[in-house]
């Protein structure tokens, strides 16, 4: 069945037997794992009782973690922070760039990655969203008018990015790696991080980094390092004096103890992610529907944090958003992602510093054209509940 003769949203609110349109109660959810490795619960009490769960420029367990996630990626050095949100504001402010410098930030991303550059006065430049691997890169034939000194790449979904596309075409001398979605991605015979000045993985809820929360930036200069943990320490480099402003970014050691656990077990979650991915691609592959693929040009091997779903060109927002609704009232855990160039109050921001133009406006109307068709449903799930979510999205716009 082609992509185009997929049911319309009109076709499926008039089909008889969907608990939305009879109104029931949704389903449960799948279970899906968080991340967090529950073997670490012993270890996690041994730091509550010994009080300390905080420590000036780390603890013990912050500074083993550093250790063991920069020896398992090929990088130096790691600082261990509160948040992968926070990592990426002191990795993009370690650069020191003057304010309104460019930077080229991929519009497929988190808006974490967003908001580090306002906190740093720089100005966005978006990467457009390829249609294939929802990823950013330049086409061929896009004409670039500036350079951009710093480029913040996202490798989103699990899926890994095309960075000589974009560094060579803005000409970046600095790189940051978003990995947050893609520990475990592959480029080559590296994984997904090794090549950034900074590269930043995230410990929250889902991450194969199951810190519970928590962040982690990897580096190799000892200079940007040492920038990020005073920015990361309230902008002091010893105990008293700010020598900038900061914040109060470190990580605490249950969170660490969290995260050294589940570096462990990053091979076999991975290779359940991965089955988790097949299953769900093997079920929809003949039905017509629409899934973002890896980049061709790389050789990669993806670790899918989501499953990519791109609907046909006769839907839109409106349409996407009721189905999702319908998905998760029959059990299916889709989500939404808007791209970076559609956050609200990203125009009237961009508008006070004189930085929106035409090339900005016309972006967003290509990026909402391609992510108003967009849903995801995660790879956190067993196999057997994959196969299940996939049957009933195969079922809903496929009709068999």
């Amino acid at each position: 069945m082609k992509n185009n003769n997929l049911r319309t949203i009109e076709e499926i609110l008039r089909l008889e037997n969907l608990r939305y349109n009879l109104r029931e109660e949704a389903l449960p959810l799948p279970d899906e794992d968080t991340g967090v490795c529950v073997e670490a619960a012993e270890s996690v009490a041994k730091v509550v009782k010994s009080g300390k769960l905080c420590y000036w420029r780390g603890g013990p367990e912050a500074k083993k973690l550093e250790k063991e996630f920069a020896n398992l990626i090929g990088k130096k050095n790691g600082f261990f922070h509160s948040s992968g949100s926070s990592a990426l504001v002191t990795a993009v402010r370690a650069f020191e760039l003057p304010e309104g410098t460019n930077v080229t930030i991929t519009s497929s991303g988190f808006i974490s990655s967003l908001n580090a550059i306002y906190h740093a006065g720089l100005r966005p430049r978006f990467v457009p969203t390829d249609p294939i691997t929802l990823l950013g890169k330049f086409p061929k034939e896009f004409k670039v008018n500036y350079e951009a000194p710093l480029s913040l790449v996202t490798h989103f979904f699990g899926n890994v990015v095309d960075i000589d596309n974009i560094v060579n075409k803005v000409s970046s001398k600095y790189l940051i790696e978003d990995t947050s979605q893609a520990l475990g991605s592959k480029i080559g015979n590296d994984f997904a991080g090794k090549r950034g000045d900074i590269s930043t993985f995230a410990g929250s809820n889902r991450k194969l980094f199951g810190a519970g929360q928590g962040g982690m930036n990897l580096y190799d200069d000892e200079e940007l390092g040492e920038r990020m943990r005073i920015i990361g320490h309230h902008g002091k480099s010893d105990s008293i004096q700010a020598i900038t402003p900061g914040f109060n970014f470190r990580g605490g050691e249950m969170e660490a103890v969290l995260g050294r656990f589940s570096l462990r077990k990053l091979e076999e979650k991975s290779d359940l992610r991965m089955e988790s991915a097949r299953v769900f691609t093997d079920i929809l592959k003949d039905s017509g529907v629409t899934l973002a693929k890896k980049d061709v040009a790389l050789d990669s091997k993806i670790v899918w944090f989501d499953n990519v779903i791109v609907l046909p060109t006769n839907w839109n927002k409106k349409g996407r958003d009721l189905l999702v609704e319908v998905l998760n009232r029959e059990g299916v855990p889709a989500w939404i992602y808007p791209s970076l160039i559609e956050t609200p109050w990203l125009k009237p921001w961009m508008n006070s510093k004189g930085w929106w133009s035409d090339e900005e406006e016309n972006l967003l109307e290509y990026e909402k054209s391609i992510w108003d068709r967009v849903f995801v449903v995660g790879t956190q799930m067993s196999s057997e509940d994959s196969k299940k979510c996939a049957r009933i999205i195969k079922e809903i716009l496929a009709g068999k």
